[in-house]
């Protein structure tokens, strides 16, 4: 492995000249020759590592604007190396790339296979063929500010990070590989120049419509400096060797957060965010038909019925089981909508559905029959959740048995006749149009649940045979794409938590250690995708006045460049089994970021949360966007659109799923995950006394679980009616004592 440094100056983004010094990583200085700047650099010893500081200082004012970069390089490079830049890059993205419009929908030819490479739209990626090719991205384009490779031939991990933002500059991150001379290239710079090219999400100045473009003209540039500036850019390097590439996940995850771990902070509490969308759902979310939608625009086919994905038959979930009046009967009708007028004769639920139309899920091709699978999927797990709770509270399911059954029965026939289930399909000739995909996988979790409720072996084992799919081609490979309908097979987020939720549904109903082995690799997959540290966001946006911390958001995927409040729709309760299985704490804490997240981004009647379109959004709204990358232009960073978007229904399941404060006496354990401090006075053997303060503005009612976590019977399908509540009024402080 080389390393150099460099200096570049630029006019705009285009490079106007380059001055390259090698360097060793030892304590040392280093004079430019063709900029008036010195470079001193101090080295300290990490694990399987070093931190590299590099401090500038300039003699004179600098005539053009300049970057400085810290390069990493290595030889003997293969384009079959597996290229990371968390939360936008996996594997290199080394997939077919089109310039495809937005939405977009690519079906093969009739004479393709449907396993034919995976097809993504034009965005930042590592080329199949040119023997040279790069990635260059700011550090806000990313979940954490790193990059680096896994070698499998060596079977060795390396990385450099670096801080997001460095002397109130963004940092930048390339990754270059030149394959002519079997070279590659990771590179850390300040200020980040993307050089001449940046991907840009909108309208085209091509005249080709609206899209992704990983070619949009770059408007980055240097920076100029002045006798007497100094500042410092801060490298870490992380080399492992004799590891796996599931090792190489869990060593990234564990490194990336040694120079900026973010700071804990009290916001809004999860009963108060809970209830202002419910509010807002009872006031504009019930359609007159008699079911939850997914938007408030019912003039708009997309926001009345969409099958799983953004919430449709999920949204009812926490209200069945929270609720005891209105809201549970709303609940119900939802589900009786679902199975009585969406349901196709084939099983399968069509996947949108808007005011007595039904609508495909394939983008210009209008047939009503395409499906994005992955709706089905996210539909019939939640659907089983509510029959089990409906069951256990002495609810009649007869009405919904054998309609479900029928859903689940076609999962089986999908799979039986195509040993995959593909990413679209259509629903009346049960034929693959679109395969190559994870985004299906939650139906290995859907398919595990049924096999408990309906007593099906067949089930059971179909979703092990899924399960082993999958882990086979896609967790193994560390790349787990195209949940989302509308990014074809880019790599994504919401296909990794899906596929560890299934995992450990998998390993609830069967007991069987593979499938917890693999949920805890897949974990280490999914949370590269979660921001690790506080983006500082522009002093004047939305944002920064807000006092919004970015750390805990989930980004989208690698063609929506931005990070969202929560898991696309999941409440990530998954980490909470996976701490009562395993015994492992860090899952706690790894569910306490994305959880306590969620509620900063309601809109409140009290904080309303203004948008780009110069309007607030009302009470109980909440939008996908935390910009901290520009890819849809620098005005945007620290803003929010306007609009109703699925992370409300994230934080519903939240206020089920995931207790307020989470107590285990098996190892004696205390997790806070609201909005409130509490502590342990006094343990004893059946109880505990807690001392809980509310620091927030808000009166609120906290949620409690007492657990054993050995006890597997516990926590499963639902176990919002085990949580113990507790009012606290806002800046109160109160003593309690918590019994078993």
């Amino acid at each position: 492995m080389r390393y150099s440094l460099m200096c570049k100056s630029f006019t705009g983004s285009e490079v106007l000249d380059c001055e390259k010094v090698s360097v060793n990583l030892e304590n040392n200085q280093y004079t430019f020759s063709k900029v008036p700047c010195s470079a001193s650099i101090v080295t300290q010893l990490l694990p399987h590592g070093q931190r590299v500081d590099i401090t500038l200082s300039f003699h004179k004012d600098t005539t053009d604007p300049v970057n400085f970069s810290f390069s990493m390089e290595t030889e003997q490079w293969k384009k079959d190396n597996y290229v990371l830049m968390p939360g936008a890059v996996y594997n290199g993205n080394r997939f077919v790339s089109m310039p495809l419009q937005y939405p977009p929908y690519y079906q093969p030819a009739e004479n393709c296979s449907y396993a034919d490479a995976e097809v993504i739209t034009s965005i930042p990626h590592l080329d199949f063929e040119k023997m040279q090719s790069q990635i260059s991205l700011l550090s806000g384009d990313m979940a954490s500010p790193l990059c680096g490779f896994y070698d499998f031939n060596r079977q060795s991990g390396s990385v450099l990070l670096g801080e997001h933002q460095c002397s109130s500059y963004y940092t930048g991150f390339t990754v270059h590989e030149n394959q002519t001379d079997r070279e590659a290239s990771f590179v850390l710079s300040v200020p980040g120049v993307r050089e001449t090219k940046a991907y840009f999400f909108g309208d085209q100045n091509d005249g080709k419509g609206f899209r992704p473009d990983a070619s949009a003209p770059s408007h980055d540039t240097g920076a100029l400096f002045k006798q007497g500036d100094t500042f410092t850019l801060t490298a870490c390097i992380f080399h492992w060797h004799q590891i796996s590439l599931s090792d190489f996940f869990k060593l990234v995850n564990g490194a990336k957060i040694t120079l900026e771990n973010p700071t804990n902070f009290y916001n809004v509490p999860f009963y108060k965010a809970y209830t202002s969308i419910k509010e807002k759902y009872q006031r504009e979310n019930f359609t007159k038909e008699g079911y939850y939608s997914v938007g408030t625009d019912w003039n708009i086919p997309q926001q009345c019925w969409q099958a799983g994905w953004i919430g449709g038959g999920i949204n009812c979930y926490p209200f069945l089981v929270e609720d005891t009046s209105e809201a549970q009967q709303r609940a119900l009708s939802t589900l009786r909508f679902i199975f009585s007028r969406l349901q196709h004769p084939s099983g399968w639920v069509f996947g949108m559905y808007g005011n007595g139309r039904f609508y495909g899920d394939g983008g210009d091709i209008n047939l009503d029959t395409i499906l994005l699978v992955r709706k089905n999927a996210d539909l019939l797990y939640f659907v089983l959740k509510q029959l089990f709770w409906l069951s256990n509270n002495g609810h009649s399911t007869i009405e919904f048995g054998q309609p479900v059954k029928a859903l689940c029965d076609a999962f089986v026939r999908l799979f039986r006749k195509h040993g995959q289930l593909g990413q679209f399909i259509d629903i009346a000739a049960e034929k693959i149009l679109v395969g190559n995909s994870a985004g299906a996988s939650m139906a290995v979790g859907a398919l595990a649940l049924a096999s408990e409720y309906f007593q099906c072996t067949e089930y059971r084992d179909v979703a092990e045979q899924l399960g082993e799919y999958y882990y086979r081609n896609y967790v193994k490979k560390g790349m787990l794409n195209g949940c989302p309908g509308e990014i074809c097979q880019a790599p994504d987020s919401e296909a990794a938590f899906a596929m560890l939720e299934s995992y450990v549904q998998l390993f609830e109903t069967t007991k069987k250690s593979i499938w917890l082995a693999y949920a805890e690799e897949t974990c280490e997959i999914a949370m590269t995708w979660v921001m690790s540290y506080d983006f500082v966001f522009p002093v004047h946006s939305t944002a920064a006045k807000r006092g919004v911390h970015s750390s805990g958001t989930v980004f989208a995927n690698a063609q929506n460049k931005h990070s969202a409040p929560g898991i696309c729709t999941l409440s990530g309760n998954s980490l909470l089994k996976l701490y009562r299985f395993t015994g492992s704490v860090k899952y706690l804490h790894q569910l306490c970021a994305i959880a306590h997240s969620l509620p900063q981004f309601v809109s409140l009647a009290e904080n309303p949360e203004y948008t780009l379109e110069k309007k607030y959004l009302p009470a109980g709204y909440m939008n996908e966007r935390v910009q901290t990358s520009d890819w849809e232009g620098k005005e945007t960073v620290g803003e929010f659109l306007y609009g109703s978007n699925w992370p409300e229904v994230s934080m519903l399941l939240t206020f089920v799923e995931v207790p307020g404060v989470y107590v285990d006496f098996t190892s004696r354990i205390l997790q806070v995950f609201d909005h409130v401090e509490c502590y342990v006075t006094e343990w004893n053997s059946d109880s505990v006394l807690l001392e809980m303060y509310n620091p927030t503005a808000y009166a609120t009612m906290v949620t409690l679980l007492a657990d054993e976590r050995t006890d597997t019977k516990h926590v499963t399908h639902n176990y919002f009616e085990k949580m113990k509540t507790v009012p606290l009024s806002a800046g109160q402080r109160i003593q309690f004592e918590l019994k078993k």
